[in-house]
């Protein structure tokens, strides 16, 4: 964390959002020393006149101090904004990135020697339509300016929370191998056979039909988990026809591509919640 103190918040909802900003902006500017000490000093002399009553001695000190602290927190908010709201967003790209690169280390070999072929193609395709998607913005905006990054950083929410249920498909596999599924289809068919199966029989078998349930519920969860991927990779080729086809005037972007970039961080949010609900 930079020494101002940004909070990114959840891994997956880190929040991109003027709003967003705009708050982060705010906390940070009203923790800083030259703000806070002549405010403490403005606050103490209110609570002594209160007290006291209106003597010199308290408004003196009230009056200078709320004027200190104001002045400053306004030069600091509306002056500084765009370095406070650079070191927030570069906060949050260190975050995902940190993430996107230990995730992208192991994933792989996993997904390999997990046998999830489905799996490995999509994570080749989520890599080249991320690197086409931070190409293509690079080319419509500026990479220095704050939308930029902005833009930039809502792709890559999408693209974590795809990574996240390739994590889930491997822990998945490896549930799913423990369940030997040709050894419980023979054994449900031999005590299936029974006509008058004893008592321990009937526990078995209701165990191994148990088990082969789980183990169909366990794929069922996967090829959610694709598809729902599938659908992200979807939404960001629509997104990237739709940024291509937009104009922006000195590195600023549209209303469409601010609207456009919403729908993008909307869908990284609700595959987040989805999962969380499906763990």
């Amino acid at each position: 964390m930079p020494s101002g103190g940004y909070q990114s918040g959840n891994k997956n909802q880190a929040d991109f959002s003027q709003a967003a900003i705009s708050k982060a902006v705010l906390a940070e500017t009203l923790q800083k020393p030259y703000v806070l000490y002549p405010g403490a000093v403005g606050l103490l002399g209110v609570a002594g006149a209160a007290l006291l009553g209106p003597s010199m001695l308290f408004v003196l000190p009230a009056a200078a101090g709320m004027a200190v602290s104001l002045g400053a927190w306004s030069i600091d908010y509306f002056l500084r904004r765009d370095k406070h709201a650079g070191a927030y967003l570069r906060q949050l790209h260190r975050n995902m990135s940190d993430r996107r690169a230990q995730a992208l280390t192991n994933l792989r070999l996993e997904l390999k020697k997990g046998g999830s072929q489905e799996g490995l193609s999509q994570l080749t395709r989520l890599e080249e339509k991320y690197r086409a998607f931070e190409e293509l913005l690079a080319s419509k905006l500026d990479p220095n300016e704050l939308t930029y990054a902005r833009y930039l950083g809502m792709a890559e929410q999408v693209f974590l929370a795809c990574l996240d249920n390739l994590q889930r498909i491997v822990s998945t596999i490896g549930s799913v191998r423990a369940i030997d599924a040709a050894y419980l289809a023979d054994r449900i068919g031999e005590l299936a056979a029974h006509r008058e199966p004893s008592a321990s029989q009937q526990q078995e078998l209701k165990a191994l039909r148990s088990r082969m349930e789980l183990r169909q519920e366990q794929l069922a969860k996967i090829d959610q988990w694709l598809a729902q991927n599938e659908r992200a990779m979807t939404s960001m080729d629509e997104t990237m026809a739709a940024v291509a086809q937009m104009v922006t005037v000195q590195g600023h972007a549209t209303t469409d591509m601010e609207t456009a970039m919403k729908e993008l961080q909307a869908l990284a949010r609700r595959a987040s919640d989805y999962s969380m609900k499906r763990d």
